[in-house]
């Protein structure tokens, strides 16, 4: 909580006033002023960044190794009809507009393999910074070429995280190792001293790494949306600590992740896990020094995360994509790995999926918020829902549209919405403008900023 404003509730409070004495002189009088006026700013929201593609205010990315199919299979699949931006996670591809950065592939990442071996000093303070830079300088050359790169950029590193706390499990061996190397450092310290110098030096170090990296990545490529694959992570505990799901200033997108597990199939239990990972991230959005929120991009697999191929049902897809749609996301990513390519079969069934239910939602989800944005937004933004828990979705009505599989991964939609049904979008949804527009409808490019107050007061 910061001073004068409570986590949804505004209120003034930057002092406390004994209104009969009366103000000094003006200058205190428009000191009043600009504070309320700063309190009043961090209570309206800030508008979106911009879209990636003029007039997709929600954009289907996907990034899994599906060239393998065409390759050892002969089995295509014609991505650019479904998905607005796509890529391989795979390290022979450079150039594409969904790029991914595993551990080996940004500079010199340091961690601990699971047998317990050092990769690159094995901890954040135990590597050095500098030459860490110089080769993520390369890698980041290397693998997005075009200077004027515009998509989304990825950094998945999953080792270690940089809340000390957060290391647990096979994690806590960076923790342990901390502690080691600080023993080593200092003599005759306690136990706790020992702790409290490996945390400090730890979390320091770890979150200068991602920082200094992820900045790096955004002055060679700044028109490309960088962020860190999992922030930010929500797990529903600490949640009294604020902020204790993780959180890079520098990002200038957030890459959450909703895998969600088969044994929920269809459930609510799958529904409230998405719902409040992407809510989290979207209240995360506004808290940059930017003068826009930052882009949501969630992450999701084609199957259940305890059961890789095992596509998600027409439900949980509204769980996922539809919700992430219906709460104000700039998009989704499909995410998947080799086992989606190991074999024809598996091949096969992942052309079958696209080719049908996946792909006949992803069509109707986006042209849908396509719809909402230019109706009620004028395109000047994206659709929110005004109630973040109410069952409504951005959905073409089947009773006014129609969607037919044409072949080749191609879908045609035909028919036009009926008066009724955008009655109905006005009472669900809400406009989240775009930066440079504001208003009910998106149609103002007026904003009222601190030094218009001066000139209004001539001062």
């Amino acid at each position: 909580m910061t001073d004068g404003v409570d986590e949804g509730n505004c209120y003034f409070g930057f002092w406390p006033l004994d209104l009969h004495q009366g103000f000094g002189s003006t200058q205190d009088m428009l000191l009043l002023l600009l504070a309320s006026l700063n309190v009043l700013c961090s209570c309206v929201s800030k508008p979106a960044k911009l879209p990636l593609i003029s007039r997709k205010p929600f954009i289907a990315a996907w990034n899994a190794p599906l060239d393998l199919c065409a390759m050892k299979y002969n089995i295509t699949t014609n991505l650019d009809h479904l998905f607005h931006i796509h890529g391989s996670p795979r390290a022979n591809w450079t150039g594409q507009n969904v790029t991914i950065f595993y551990a080996n592939r940004l500079g010199y990442y340091p961690y601990y393999t699971l047998q317990g071996a050092a990769v690159h000093g094995g901890l954040p303070q135990n590597c050095s910074l500098d030459l860490h830079l110089f080769k993520a300088y390369q890698d980041i050359n290397h693998f997005i070429p075009a200077e004027d790169f515009r998509g989304l950029a990825v950094i998945d590193w999953e080792f270690w995280r940089p809340q000390w706390s957060r290391n647990w499990y096979r994690k806590d061996i960076y923790r342990q190792k901390s502690k080691e190397l600080t023993e080593k450092a200092y003599i005759n310290v306690t136990a706790a001293q020992v702790e409290e110098l490996a945390q400090r030096r730890f979390e320091k170090s770890a979150r200068l790494f991602m920082q200094r990296t992820i900045q790096l990545g955004t002055q060679l490529r700044p028109n490309g949306h960088w962020g860190f694959y999992l922030y930010p992570d929500c797990h529903n505990y600490n949640l009294h600590e604020q902020n204790y799901t993780g959180f890079c200033p520098l990002s200038t997108a957030l890459v959450p992740s909703v895998a969600i597990s088969k044994s929920h199939t269809n459930s609510v239990i799958n529904l409230h896990f998405s719902q409040h990972r992407i809510q989290e991230a979207l209240r995360v959005s506004s808290l940059t020094s930017k003068d826009y929120d930052l882009p949501t991009y969630v992450y999701l697999r084609l199957g259940y995360r305890d059961e890789a191929l095992s596509f998600l049902t027409t439900k949980d897809l509204i769980h996922t994509i539809g919700e992430s749609a219906a709460l104000g996301a700039a998009g989704f990513v499909i995410w998947g790995d080799l086992n989606l390519t190991s074999s024809r079969d598996n091949c096969t069934k992942v052309k079958s999926f696209l080719s049908h239910r996946l792909g006949q939602y992803i069509i109707n989800v986006t042209r849908a918020a396509e719809v909402c944005s230019d109706f009620l937004c004028q395109g000047n933004g994206r659709c929110v829902r005004r109630d973040p828990h109410a069952p409504h979705y951005l959905h073409l009505s089947a009773d006014s549209y129609h969607i037919q599989a044409s072949g080749d991964e191609d879908f045609t939609v035909t028919g036009w919405h009926l008066q009724h049904e955008l009655q109905l979008l006005t009472e669900r949804f809400r406009c989240h403008c775009y930066e440079g527009h504001e208003g009910k409808n998106c149609d103002s490019i007026n904003k009222v900023k601190e030094d218009d107050v001066l000139s209004l007061l001539n001062i």
